[in-house]
């Protein structure tokens, strides 16, 4: 399932770079002719943003993050597993507390209504940041669960 979800992640990233590729060739034939297009910066910035942090998500959804085997594979295999289980107990919190904390801002800083060319509310950037949220939460915990029952690391994470 989670193969599944990053596919669509990818698919959309994808239309996503074809959708920057265009406006910053807008951009730059509308300021060489003169008469400079104002929302095509703030379009590109709010791209850009959706394809960073949704990218890094499928990278997590994937399995295929950098880890830290390069020392930890060297370990005796009790703690080889120790050290999985509190690096990816960690994750998981940092996930929560990322989760928790974009939704914190929301709320409690209620994001005002600059100025804006868009008309997407300020909030719709958070999207990503809560797609990355649930990436890290489902990868701990998915690495728990394959710690605690046994099952080995594959790469590329076979979910």
């Amino acid at each position: 399932m989670a193969h599944k979800i990053a596919a669509v992640i990818d698919w959309i990233l994808g239309f996503n770079g074809c959708l920057m590729i265009a406006t910053a060739t807008l951009q730059i034939v509308s300021r060489a002719l003169d008469r400079p297009i104002a929302w095509t910066v703030e379009l590109l910035t709010f791209l850009g943003l959706f394809s960073v942090v949704p990218g890094v998500a499928s990278h997590f959804l994937k399995g295929s993050e950098t880890r830290v085997g390069i020392f930890v594979d060297y370990f005796p295999r009790v703690l080889k597993n120790l050290t999985e289980f509190a690096v990816n107990a960690l994750c998981t919190v940092f996930g929560a507390l990322l989760l928790y904390a974009t939704w914190d801002y929301t709320g409690l800083v209620g994001m005002g209504n600059p100025e804006q060319y868009l008309p997407f509310p300020p909030e719709t950037n958070l999207i990503p940041v809560y797609i990355l949220s649930a990436a890290i939460i489902f990868n701990g915990l998915w690495n728990l669960w394959r710690i605690v029952t046994g099952k080995p690391e594959s790469e590329g994470g076979n979910r």
